[in-house]
């Protein structure tokens, strides 16, 4: 079996379509105006929003650290682990990612784009995420509590990793078992109906009981919060590597075997590449019998 999932061939790349997580990311994103128009306002929204929320953290994150709440239930090292500078250079480094990410931007390829930039937001929200703990909560747990919880989520992760490059592998260079995508797409069933129902449960208990979920500084609270924080890393990346990543991975190949996949698909030059990429690409045109009127 071939070791990199990055060498597949047209034919073999066309098998990751039938893994479910993928087909059910495709289906779901060219469903969604936001992933597929040339130019989407709400996407440029999101975008500048995101970047504002990453600042505004950083700020309140320096603002309590310098003027900390007497009242405050842990005691910090005085330390902001995000400073300002760290999210411009967060911030500069992923605009450089989307830029390239953006180069040679074509109408077939947008949603594997916007994706793509999308979890390397998703990424950095994780890593400010878990400064954040790490600042107020890493006197509390100690330098050896730190360090057991993020090996324990490292050795979760690795396989996480681990099993899924085994699948993506399997599906592009091995041999292919039809039960295997039924039971991934149940597998989607059940955890969206079960995301569904403990939203659905939540909103209905801070209904109910406005006092559920406010944060406690007794000890059952702050294990309550080390555990959110835990599994939100380990459901969070765990959704990266199982689903958004992959897809990005599949989009990687439509983008390697463009022509061939636009072929595969019946799309004229015009529906796959859109009128302004074919107005700055006109060798595309060439060798094909098709007129375009750009």
């Amino acid at each position: 079996m071939k070791k990199s999932i990055f060498r597949g061939s047209f034919y073999e790349s066309r098998r990751l379509r039938h893994d479910g997580f993928i087909d059910y990311m495709v289906k779901d994103t060219n469903s969604r105006k936001i992933y597929t128009k040339p130019f989407s306002i709400a996407r440029k929204l999101f975008s500048f929003m995101g970047i504002l929320f990453m600042f505004g953290f950083s700020a309140l994150m320096e603002s309590e650290i310098h003027h900390p709440d007497p009242d405050a239930p842990f005691d910090t090292w005085g330390i902001n682990f995000y400073p300002l500078w760290l999210f411009f250079l967060c911030w500069f480094l992923w605009f450089l990612a989307c830029r390239k990410n953006l180069r040679r931007k074509y109408d077939a390829k947008i949603p594997y784009t916007s994706i793509l930039n999308s979890n390397l937001y998703l990424i950095w929200l994780v890593f400010v995420l878990n400064l954040f703990f790490i600042t107020f909560i890493g006197k509390y747990l100690t330098i050896l509590g730190l360090l057991l919880f993020y090996v324990l989520t490292g050795i979760i992760l690795f396989m996480i990793i681990q099993s899924r490059m085994k699948s993506l592998k399997t599906r592009l260079y091995g041999v292919q078992d039809p039960s295997a995508t039924a039971k991934q797409q149940k597998f989607i069933e059940v955890i969206t109906g079960l995301g569904g129902l403990i939203v659905v449960g939540w909103l209905a208990l801070k209904f109910l009981f406005p006092q559920v979920g406010e944060v406690k500084a007794d000890f059952l609270g702050t294990i309550s919060f080390i555990g959110m924080v835990f599994f939100g890393n380990i459901i969070t990346l765990g959704m990266l590597v199982v689903m958004m990543l992959p897809y990005s991975l599949y989009g990687y190949y439509r983008n390697k075997y463009s022509e061939e996949y636009r072929e595969f698909e019946g799309k004229s030059l015009e529906e796959w590449y859109g009128k302004k990429y074919l107005n700055k690409h006109k060798e595309l045109l060439k060798d094909k019998n098709e007129e375009i009127n750009l």
